[in-house]
């Protein structure tokens, strides 16, 4: 008989995450709508790839031009991610019977025909890679404390700590718009 005391354990195979800070800048279609209608999608979509596409978002700010992230995926890039986030606001929008038509003449056009819907020709966003050093710490619950006044970082402080679409709200133990995983120090 075999003894099974003695054999070594072997440990489970995790998934390697890869970490992301990354600017998604949004395209023309936020034009389109209201600007708490764009944000509101954008949080939804990312509640759906948190809970069915192994997306862990550790901090987040939806401004209106831009889309602030710093989160964990499966995927050594950000693009198979942003095509399933683009692809569920795409869905969002076709089940909202709101129509989307192209410009003309710089006037933008929401028609209330139920019928038709014109879908968004051009990328949702365009992938930065997220450079200013001071969003990261704040969007993800960290205090950023200088000897000397800056500006730019009081103003972003402002931005992030009083924003209804910001992580800093979870990190400040409230429940923001979007499943955050705090990061523990």
């Amino acid at each position: 008989m075999k003894n099974i005391e003695n054999t070594p354990a072997l440990p489970l195979s995790k998934k390697h995450f890869y970490h992301h800070k990354t600017e998604l800048k949004m395209g023309n279609w936020k034009n389109n709508f209201d600007l708490n209608y764009t944000r509101t999608l954008i949080a939804i979509a990312l509640n759906h790839c948190c809970k069915y596409h192994d997306l862990i978002i550790n901090g987040y700010l939806i401004t209106a031009k831009s889309l602030y992230l710093v989160a964990k995926t499966h995927e050594k890039s950000m693009d198979m991610m942003l095509n399933k986030i683009e692809d569920h606001i795409n869905l969002l929008l076709k089940e909202d019977n709101r129509i989307v038509k192209n410009k003309k003449y710089n006037i933008d056009f929401i028609l209330d025909d139920e019928d038709v819907f014109f879908e968004i020709q051009e990328p949702f966003f365009k992938v930065y890679p997220l450079k200013n050093d001071y969003m990261i710490p704040l969007i993800t619950g960290k205090k950023i404390e200088l000897p000397y006044y800056d500006r730019r970082l009081e103003a972003l402080k402002q931005l992030v700590h009083h924003h209804p679409f910001c992580s800093a709200v979870d990190y400040s133990g409230a429940i923001g718009p979007v499943q955050v995983s705090l990061i523990q120090d």
